[in-house]
């Protein structure tokens, strides 16, 4: 999953917020839940999931949406994962997920988390967004994703670090958004970089 689904415009929510945003904000809901085992709406959940991450085959050669079907659902039951639903008028509209379990992310090497923040792994304070999915009917509501971000990272409390990861392609300003979220200032560190490259090559003509 890569938390820059939330589409590039989602985190821009300034002094500018036009009448019909703020309107959207009211008709939001977020509800935290350990565990969603409810059928149908693991079901919504699902083609949240599955609609957001379709589009995205095209734009990067990263991966995304990368979970299958089982192993999405064992995600919603697993509590060692933080489970955000933004609803809209009562419509399942996106989803936000973070966990301190980072062993469980097959993607990341916990360990290296674990040395880096030993002193926050250790007291449990290292999150990691693994991922952020609006459906593609509310991916122009600014306000959904900003609304279902900002619940979720105001859920974490004081003293701690928020880990991502994210492709080049798809990059918002997730720094900006969580120092407005949390009000204080947020360091960001780059710790490392995955780079896909293709080299485009032909036969040699002979030389006359």
């Amino acid at each position: 999953m890569d938390w820059a689904v939330v589409i590039r415009t989602q985190f821009r929510c300034g002094a500018g917020t036009a009448s019909a945003e703020v309107e959207m904000a009211r008709r939001i809901e977020v509800r935290e839940k350990a565990v969603i085992d409810d059928a149908a709406e693991v079901g919504q959940l699902w083609s949240v999931y599955d609609a957001a991450f379709s589009p995205l085959v095209s734009a990067t050669p990263m991966r995304h949406g990368s979970y299958a079907r089982p192993e999405f659902e064992g995600l919603l039951r697993d509590p060692d994962f933080r489970k955000y639903i933004a609803y809209v008028e009562g419509s399942v509209a996106g989803l936000c997920v973070i966990t301190t379990a980072l062993e469980k992310i097959p993607w990341i090497s916990h360990p290296y988390y674990a040395h880096r923040f030993a002193d926050l792994a250790a007291r449990g304070k290292v999150f990691f967004l693994t991922g952020v999915v609006i459906h593609p009917a509310y991916q122009n509501e600014r306000r959904v994703g900003a609304i279902l971000l900002a619940k979720a990272v105001r859920s974490l409390g004081e003293d701690g670090v928020l880990c991502a990861d994210y492709s080049e392609n798809l990059r918002s300003g997730l720094r900006p958004f969580v120092e407005r979220t949390l009000r204080r200032s947020a360091v960001e560190e780059v710790l490392d970089r995955q780079v896909f490259v293709a080299y485009a090559y032909r036969k040699k003509s002979r030389s006359p």
